[in-house]
């Protein structure tokens, strides 16, 4: 079974942002909720079916995840980590 875990990237597979790159910020039951620090920030996640997306494992966003998401920054930091993760695709 695949872990979701916060900090962790996911392309959405369908729907009007397929291909999109996200990070994970929320997990409930069979869905997620997704920021790209642009279109969707912290305040309004898009929430999507974890059968909708491929998730893409990133250590080193999981384990900054908790202490970035509190500061000031957070939607920024968001930003960063998608665009330079996209860049490396």
């Amino acid at each position: 079974m695949v872990e979701y875990r916060l900090g962790y990237f996911a392309v959405s597979l369908c729907g009007h942002d397929k291909g999109r790159l996200y990070m994970i910020v929320s997990e409930e039951a069979d869905m997620v909720g997704l920021c790209d620090g642009i279109h969707r920030t912290l305040d309004n996640p898009k929430r999507k079916k974890k059968k909708h997306v491929q998730m893409k494992r990133s250590a080193k966003t999981a384990q900054q995840f908790r202490e970035m998401t509190a500061s000031a920054g957070a939607d920024r930091w968001i930003r960063e980590a998608v665009l330079e993760e996209s860049a490396g695709q």
